[in-house]
């Protein structure tokens, strides 16, 4: 965990980490949201559904989403974080088990009066396809 201060962090800084999906992370997620759509849970559905763009059933996407808060919680700033909002989020591709996503937040903006940094995060899959994106706003604590 970094424990990045506010007066450490510049405009342009950038910090990433890589995370697989896996099937018990699904799950978990499932779990937790009541989410039991069949997009997420049945292969011959989703490739029913999807015309032919999905080769089994697709990953939640607040379950992808759910890594902007590790890059805040984490990495950028990390241990002095609290997520104050989304200007904009989107979800460009589908995700599936299996993928390895490669998540990089970068330092676009900050507010010195508010303590405030803006974020852009990109989520890329191992194909190197965006697959989300995001700009986040994160309060620094210290």
């Amino acid at each position: 965990m970094r424990e990045y201060t506010f007066d450490q962090l510049e405009i342009g800084q950038t910090e990433h980490f890589s995370r697989k999906i896996t099937f018990e992370m699904e799950h978990a997620f499932r779990e937790i949201s009541g989410d039991e759509n069949p997009l997420h849970l049945d292969d011959d559905f989703a490739r029913k559904s999807g015309d032919g763009k999905f080769r089994s059933h697709v990953t939640f996407g607040m379950l992808t989403a759910s890594l902007y808060s590790t890059m805040a919680g984490m990495y950028l700033p990390g241990k002095y974080s609290l997520i104050h909002s989304f200007e904009n989020i989107s979800f460009q591709q589908p995700v599936f088990a299996g993928d390895e996503l490669t998540v990089t937040g970068k330092v676009v903006d900050k507010d010195d009066n508010l303590r405030l940094l803006r974020l852009k995060v990109i989520i890329k899959n191992q194909a190197q396809k965006v697959v989300s994106k995001a700009i986040m706003k994160v309060m620094v604590l210290r």
